[in-house]
């Protein structure tokens, strides 16, 4: 072998080594879009995301799927994006869908409650396929009313008229004519009435409460009102405003408390009898349960200050001022804080903050110190942000943000997840060096192969 064709061997050698090393880097080895902590990360191409939940495991791959609802579809996705059932072309532009905690036909999974944003109907989809439980035809939906709020309508956890399955409660305004806005318990085998209560004022919506160690029902409204599972009037407070957070064991080991923002100041109530447990004068609204915060055994909650550029988190037992948030940047808006769970396992309970700014934070709840940073440009803002199931089965509760495109965080995350764009292709796969290296594998072998058919 001669000096000169053993440089050129030498050479091929080392081109082809880079080459493939340029090819292989790019599967072999994860981005910093692939950050620890991601579990999910989806944008819809189907027309706008109105809501996201997490399911049970349908697919039975012992990872839980995600839901989500939009313009005319309610699907559900496993955990790499793929749909396991797609319920597209409801009647109208769906508003709001849910799990409704109630598993109406026995096999094992929850079923989907949707409602529809501009017709009075609203459906209960098969969890495990999507399809409406008593008909494939959409045309077959149930009766409803108009849905001018996000919570609409949740399952019971118990069985109202003893038919065998447990049933679910809606709100809203009973579509064409001048009747008030009302409550309905409905049944969930077929949908029919099993009772209705008539409000005073246009509800906001209804979430479950726990009254004496049984959950009850809470209308929001300026006229907030109690009823029992049974459509029994408990209790209702006048001029109370629509931005609440509900303590869980607030007012005692055996009922809820709620914080209400009555204009002037802030106030608990005893969801047992409506009593003042206490009252505050901080001027604040947007209002969520941040979970144990100072670990004295009372929930604590927090809430936007009227400017909309501080959040502060306050003491349940008293609503004094725990600690301070201000927002990144001046021009940006804080959206909310929430609770989040003891992510760095220290007893205490942290909790997260997220808005019209970049970088959604999640905070310890023993010194405000930042534990996670979420940051990307499909979420420069976030609309929500909220705890969810354990989706990876981890043993740990994880955390959803939502803007339209949906992605949830592993709970036991610190740090800072760095998210991808969702159009950025296949995560850790730079497709332009991809594609360099498959040619210049292929121009080396074209070359080796002429010069064989040169030489003979």
């Amino acid at each position: 072998m001669t000096q000169k064709t053993s440089n050129r061997l030498v050479t091929k050698i080392i081109l082809f080594g880079l080459i493939a090393y340029l090819f292989s880097i790019n599967i072999l080895i994860p981005t910093s879009a692939q950050n620890t902590g991601l579990i999910f990360h989806y944008k819809e191409s189907e027309g706008r995301t109105w809501a996201a939940w997490v399911m049970n495991d349908v697919n039975g791959d012992g990872k839980r799927e995600i839901g989500i609802a939009g313009a005319i579809y309610t699907k559900s996705l496993d955990l790499s994006g793929n749909e396991i059932w797609d319920q597209w072309g409801l009647h109208h532009e769906v508003q709001w869908a849910c799990d409704s905690g109630i598993d109406a036909n026995g096999d094992g999974i929850t079923e989907q409650l949707v409602f529809e944003a501009v017709w009075n109907n609203h459906y209960l989809l098969n969890g495990k396929t999507g399809v409406a439980l008593e008909s494939p035809d959409e045309e077959n939906r149930r009766d409803g009313l108009y849905w001018p709020i996000i919570d609409c309508g949740f399952g019971l956890d118990v069985n109202v008229n003893g038919k065998g399955h447990n049933d679910y409660v809606i709100t809203g305004v009973v579509p064409w004519n001048d009747a008030p806005p009302v409550v309905r318990c409905l049944e969930s085998d077929n949908g029919s009435l099993i009772w209705e209560y008539k409000l005073s004022e246009v509800s906001n919506g209804i979430r479950p409460i726990k009254i004496n160690d049984t959950q009850q029902i809470l209308v929001i409204s300026n006229n907030m009102t109690a009823l029992s599972t049974q459509g029994a009037h408990i209790w209702s407070r006048t001029a109370t405003a629509w931005s609440i957070a509900i303590i869980p064991n607030g007012s005692g080991a055996n009922s809820d408390g709620i914080v209400i923002n009555t204009g002037s100041g802030i106030s608990l109530i005893n969801a047992s009898d409506n009593g003042v447990l206490w009252s505050a004068p901080h001027n604040i609204g947007t209002i969520h349960y941040c979970g144990d915060i100072n670990n004295d055994g009372v929930g604590d909650f927090g809430g936007l200050w009227s400017t909309g550029l501080k959040t502060g988190l306050f003491d349940g037992s008293d609503g004094s001022i725990i600690r301070n948030h201000t927002a990144q940047s001046l021009l940006n808006y804080m959206h909310g804080i929430i609770y989040c769970g003891d992510l760095n396992q220290d007893g205490f309970d942290d909790y997260g903050i997220y808005g019209d700014f970049s970088i959604h934070e999640i905070f310890s709840g023993l010194d405000g110190s930042q534990l996670l940073a979420i940051t990307g440009q499909d979420f420069h803002g976030a609309e929500e942000m909220y705890p969810v199931e354990d989706v990876n089965g981890n043993g740990s509760p994880d955390i959803m943000l939502f803007n339209g495109g949906i992605v949830v965080i592993d709970g036991w995350t610190l740090g800072t997840v760095d998210l991808p764009s969702v159009d950025d292709g296949i995560p850790g796969f730079n497709i332009g060096l991809a594609i360099i290296g498959v040619f210049g594998i292929l121009g080396l072998v074209y070359l080796e192969r002429r010069k064989k058919e040169n030489f003979t």
